[in-house]
This record gives structure tokens, C-alpha cells and sequence, in this order.
């Protein structure tokens, strides 16, 4: 673990100006925030200085922290790649002040001592909180339940077996039956292992073009129905982590109005980025869930509009560049991402694809409803879990900005518009751009 100490409260610190975001309150014209002792004690305009330290924050923008629904951390196991304090200085950079851990490390998260090693090591770093996703099946094998109650007790938010698809229906029942006397929700990585067979990539024109086998969308919808009508059958809260095909899509959004309690996300690279990228087989753009076609990343965006789509996870996912510099067919899937989902996000708003307030709702209020988490209303006496941020500030993204210690992302050396320029957890600064 880094030497580095937990930081420090400021005696007290006013943010001037700000447009100030709340899921009830929707986004302000201009306000004054004030945070003493770790807590936001006074909002208004025109708030005296009274010796704070005061920062003049006309055209940003001033929320609750974000709240990311899925990051690897690598540790334990493989921390050359990632541990709980570098994941937890890059969230706090991307404006994180929480974030789901996946259990797939080595080993996994299926027992109560990795789940409480996660939440030591961020109560003793202090940079953000580490919520541990608890393994649905005993090392994350598929065919057994873990022993989730003691995760739970010991601090599991979720259950799920990261990128490793569920295909007992028998099992994920067992599950979503079982979470439910601890009001968690089962994530699923949908996949039907079958029909994805050896694919790495989206099966469609560009996939025959480039001669790379593909992965069907059909593999990930397949998945979506059967957990679905499980889901329905056992009265459980489901929640699909990464969802990329239209028609995938169509089936969350009449399984919600169906009353089936089912939540999803998307990651800002499926919002961003089609098979298309792929045409100079960059291994940086090939993930677990696969890019597809305009037509899919239209969907998605659809689906944000109208709520099918709950939330937006960075799937931050670091390798280390030996299993990144091989053919495209053997590189490692996957991309950080927890620094640059803000500039993915916003480069939507700026096209026009989503508003501000919708790309907000689902960095900040929609996270935080999928876990139970309290509302991210800015309200006198609530902690002051804040991240203020430049939508028009550009940066880029290299080797002496990048918190992360691995650099596998299409959109390193690149400039990116939209950065934060403080983030606070419990009152203390923990970025400053």
C-alpha cells in the first residue's frame, strides 16, 4: 500500500459560482457551497468568505461524487497492474468518490477476507470508497453459490461473477433468491458461452472485412432473456453491468415495464465507439462486451433517454502491456477508464446525444439507486462527497496525468475536453486538477 498519507480536512473551503446538480433540485443557474468539518454546512448566492478558502468556480459544475458500478483492481494478485490505492487515487482523478470492485482476482473475492481486505484498504487509503462485489459461485466457477451471507455481513454491495457469464439458470435462481434477504442486487455479465464460441469481436461486416472471428449479438441477447425470465421466476433484483446490443435493449425495456426488478448500465466506450474503430486492429478497443454496430450505439443512447438504461460504468479494466502488444486475436480485452468516462460522457453532450442533466443522472443518481446507497441530494449536513468539474477544460491524458499504473486506453496521448478540478471525500480534498 502507498505511504501516502489520509488527506487532510481544510479548515473550510468555499466553492463561488457553481452550477450545482441534484437529482430533485436538477441543475442550478448559480450557487455558493460552503464545507467545514467534512460536511456542506451552508448553501446560497452571494456567501461572505469569512476566511475559506474559496474557489471561484463560474461554469462548472458541482455534484455529489460519482459512483462507478464496475472497476478491476487487480489486488490481490496482481498489483503490478492495479491495487486498491492506485485504483483509488485514478477514481478519485475521474471524479469517483465510489466504486464497485470486481471479484475476479486471484484470488477471487468469494469469501469474507478479500471482501474485508477492499474496505480496510480504502478506510486506511482514504482517497474514495471501495465497495467489493462479492462472487456469486464458489471461485468463480459457476457452479456453486459462494458464501454470500458473510460477504454481505462483511461488506458486499452486489454479487456477480465479473466478466465470467452465469450459465447454470438453476445457479443464478439460487442466487437471486438467496440476495434477497440482503436487499443486494445479482449482476450479470450476459453471454451465452456457446454462441460467443472463440470470438473477439463483433460478428458483422467489419468483423468479415478484417478476418476476425465474431461474437453474435444474439450471444449477449440469448443471455438477456434467460436471466430476465429467472429474474422474474425468483423474484430477484437483477442488474446487467454492460449492455451493447440493440435488441438487448428491448427486452430490459419491456421487461421494466413488465414490472421485473432489473437494472442496467452501459460503458461511455459502447456510447462512444463502434466495431468500426476497429478497422487499424487496435487492441486498446477490444473489450469483454464488445463494440457493435451504429445501429447498437444508437440504441444505447436511446436507451438512456427514456431510463431502459439506468447508469454509465467506466469498465475500467487494466492490463499490463506484454498481454496488450500481441495479435488481436490473443491481447488481453479490456481499457482504464475511470479518468476519462467524464470526457466520453460529455463528448455525447456536446453532440447533442444526451443532455447534461441525463448524462448526471447517470454518473450520480442512478449508481447510487442500483445499490441502495443514499441519495445524492447536496442538502446542509450531508458529507461533503463532491466533485466539481470543468465540462470545457482540456487535458490530456499521458504519462504525467494517468493515476492508473497501467496505460491500455485508446485515448492516452489524446486531448479530451472535460475534466475535475476538485473532488472531495468526506470533506477532504483528494484531486485537485
Amino acid at each position: 500500500m502507498s505511504a501516502n498519507p489520509v488527506p487532510q480536512n481544510p479548515a473550510s473551503l468555499l466553492v463561488r459560482g457553481a452550477r450545482v446538480y441534484g437529482p430533485t433540485t436538477g441543475l442550478s443557474a448559480g450557487s455558493d457551497v460552503r464545507i467545514s468539518g467534512g460536511v456542506i454546512t451552508e448553501l446560497g448566492q452571494g456567501l461572505a468568505a469569512d476566511g475559506c478558502e474559496v474557489v471561484e468556480a463560474a461554469g462548472m459544475v458541482l455534484c455529489a461524487g460519482f459512483v462507478d458500478l464496475r472497476a478491476c483492481a487487480r489486488e490481490p494478485g496482481d498489483e503490478h497492474e492495479e491495487d486498491l490505492c492506485s485504483l483509488s487515487d485514478t477514481a478519485a482523478a475521474g471524479g469517483f468518490t465510489a466504486v464497485v470492485v470486481s471479484p475476479d482476482t486471484q484470488p477471487g473475492n468469494d469469501d469474507h477476507a478479500v471482501t474485508e481486505l477492499i474496505i480496510r484498504r480504502a478506510r486506511e487509503y482514504g482517497r474514495c470508497e471501495l465497495l467489493p462485489q462479492g462472487a456469486l459461485s464458489h471461485r468463480l466457477k459457476g457452479d456453486t453459490l459462494a458464501p454470500m451471507g458473510e460477504m454481505a455481513e462483511a461488506g458486499a454491495v452486489c454479487f456477480g461473477d465479473g466478466d465470467r457469464p452465469i450459465a447454470a439458470s438453476q445457479l443464478m435462481r439460487r442466487a437471486l433468491e438467496y440476495a434477497r434477504g440482503f436487499e443486494r442486487p445479482i449482476f450479470s455479465h450476459p453471454l451465452d458461452v456457446g454462441l460467443a464460441g472463440d470470438g473477439v469481436m463483433h460478428e458483422g461486416a467489419w468483423s468479415t472485412r478484417l478476418g476476425l472471428r465474431g461474437i453474435p449479438a444474439a450471444a449477449e441477447t440469448v443471455a438477456v432473456g434467460r436471466d430476465l425470465a429467472v429474474a422474474q421466476l425468483a423474484h430477484g433484483r437483477l442488474h446487467f453491468a454492460r449492455l451493447t446490443a440493440r435488441r438487448s435493449v428491448e427486452l430490459v425495456r419491456s421487461a421494466k415495464a413488465a414490472g421485473i426488478a432489473v437494472t442496467a448500465s452501459v460503458t461511455p466506450w459502447h456510447l462512444t465507439h463502434t466495431a468500426a474503430d476497429l478497422r487499424d486492429y487496435d487492441v486498446n478497443l477490444k473489450f469483454v462486451a464488445p463494440l457493435r454496430a451504429e445501429d447498437d450505439r444508437q440504441a444505447l443512447l436511446e436507451g438512456l433517454r427514456d431510463g431502459t438504461i439506468d447508469a454509465i460504468c467506466s469498465d475500467h479494466t487494466p492490463e499490463n502491456i506484454a498481454d496488450k502488444e500481441l495479435e488481436f486475436d490473443y491481447a488481453a480485452p479490456g481499457a482504464i477508464g475511470l479518468q476519462t468516462t467524464l470526457a466520453q460522457v460529455l463528448s455525447c453532450v456536446r453532440a447533442g446525444e444526451l443532455t447534461l442533466e441525463l448524462a448526471l443522472r447517470a454518473l450520480v443518481d442512478a449508481p447510487r439507486r442500483v445499490l441502495n446507497m443514499a441519495s445524492a441530494d447536496l442538502a446542509v449536513g450531508r458529507s461533503a462527497n463532491l466533485v466539481l468539474f470543468d465540462p470545457q477544460a482540456r487535458w490530456v491524458l499521458n504519462e504525467a496525468t494517468n493515476r492508473s499504473k497501467s496505460r491500455n486506453s485508446v485515448l492516452f496521448g489524446q486531448e479530451l475536453i472535460g475534466r475535475p478540478v476538485l473532488t472531495l471525500f468526506r470533506g477532504r480534498i483528494v484531486h485537485r486538477a
